[in-house]
């Protein structure tokens, strides 16, 4: 695989650069045409020979992958594009719907597949096999093996899910070829003309890719419809903001992805408000700027002053840490603001919970009224709730 990067893929380390990008599609796509071709030609002269619904199948299904293979190069194309006016985010996502067209031809042609295979264990028909049969299959699956390996390799070299589905599919490939395989030995060894064993393979191939390819369909809509950001990725932009002095605090974390490097980022910073506003903005504009530089993303930061030298807005934030952690000690909270009046007294913040939590804001207002009940005025509490994103 090294080889094939080097020898067709200029500066094909750095895969941050959208031209290089574009070079490992251009290459993965040109080199499933010819593989394609030349395994559909192969197939589908022994299967007609032999008169072999599974391998005819699977020639048809190496034509199939070359077809994909052209939409994958249009893909990676159309997702180099530039933002423009009306696409102000870019055309990255182009590579999911690529991924996705993949995904849906392969489901056509395993119900394809097994119409044809059904058909045929209704009405058994003679299959006949060669050594060329052996020798076709053989070759196809080794060469299905070469496709999967670059196909996985470049897809992680660029981290995408178009190639990373290519190579499902021609694991799929390996896994079918090699049934048909099997029942082409086994025909050569049995009367075949009461049951169909070329039919019955085909059958279990078919549910096989059907099965397979609509949780790869599960793995491409995801992030089309706007999937949760690893957690890992996120925690990393979060240790790296907290390191800078003057940081007091992170939250409000959102990552919209618009397809491959072309990540956007907006979150909340918690710096001291006493602390000179020009040099807390100074301090946002630097982390936007590294933190762009090192992750490759889109930042947007919101800042947020947080009152440090106040006793009573410090007694009332850590009773309603308390508070909160006696309820679930995975809760946190942020933008804290406290509003004192002369009859009561308004507390102001977001508490961020999971998804799956079902305990409602009502709740949780009732239990932090008895663990401030005892306060000097009536407290009221102002709460909005935020979700782990």
């Amino acid at each position: 695989m090294k080889l094939l990067k080097k020898l067709f893929i200029k500066n094909y380390q750095n895969t941050e650069d959208p031209n290089v990008r574009l070079a490992y599609g251009i290459v993965a796509g040109v080199f499933g045409i010819i593989s394609n071709a030349i395994l559909f030609v192969g197939k589908i002269l022994i299967g007609v020979i032999g008169n072999s619904i599974a391998i005819i199948a699977d020639a048809v299904n190496n034509l199939s992958d070359a077809g994909t293979s052209i939409v994958t190069i249009f893909g990676f194309k159309m997702a180099a594009k530039p933002a423009d006016s009306e696409h102000p985010y870019g055309h990255a996502r182009y590579e999911y719907i690529t991924g996705l067209i993949i995904g849906i031809v392969i489901f056509a042609v395993g119900v394809l597949l097994g119409k044809s295979s059904i058909e045929k264990i209704i009405s058994p028909e003679i299959t006949t096999v060669t050594i060329y049969t052996y020798i076709v299959l053989a070759f196809s699956i080794v060469l299905k093996l070469l496709q999967m390996f670059v196909y996985l390799d470049f897809s992680k070299s660029i981290n995408s899910q178009t190639l990373k589905a290519a190579s499902k599919d021609s694991l799929n490939d390996i896994l079918s070829t090699s049934a048909v395989l099997v029942s082409a030995i086994i025909i050569a060894f049995i009367d075949n003309t009461n049951i169909s064993i070329d039919g019955i393979f085909g059958l279990i191939l078919s549910i096989y890719i059907i099965i397979s390819t609509c949780f790869m369909i599960k793995d491409i809509i995801n992030p089309l419809l706007g999937e949760k950001a690893d957690p890992q990725f996120v925690q990393q932009i979060v240790d790296k903001i907290l390191s800078y002095k003057g940081v007091l605090g992170v939250h409000d974390v959102l990552v919209h992805s618009y397809g491959p490097g072309a990540q956007y980022i907006m979150l909340h910073v918690e710096v001291d408000a006493n602390s000179n506003i020009l040099d807390s903005h100074d301090l946002i504009d630097i982390i936007e700027h590294d933190i762009a530089e090192e992750f490759k993303v889109h930042i947007s930061i919101h800042m947020d002053p947080i009152v440090m030298d106040n006793e009573e807005v410090t007694y009332l934030h850590d009773k309603v840490k308390e508070g909160l952690k006696e309820l679930n000690e995975n809760y946190k909270f942020h933008d804290f603001r406290v509003v004192f009046g002369t009859t009561h007294t308004n507390v102001i913040f977001d508490v961020v919970m999971p998804f799956e939590d079902k305990t409602t804001k009502d709740e949780i207002i009732s239990h932090l009224s008895k663990v401030l009940s005892d306060y000097k005025t009536p407290v009221f509490f102002v709460i909005e709730i935020d979700r782990i994103y």
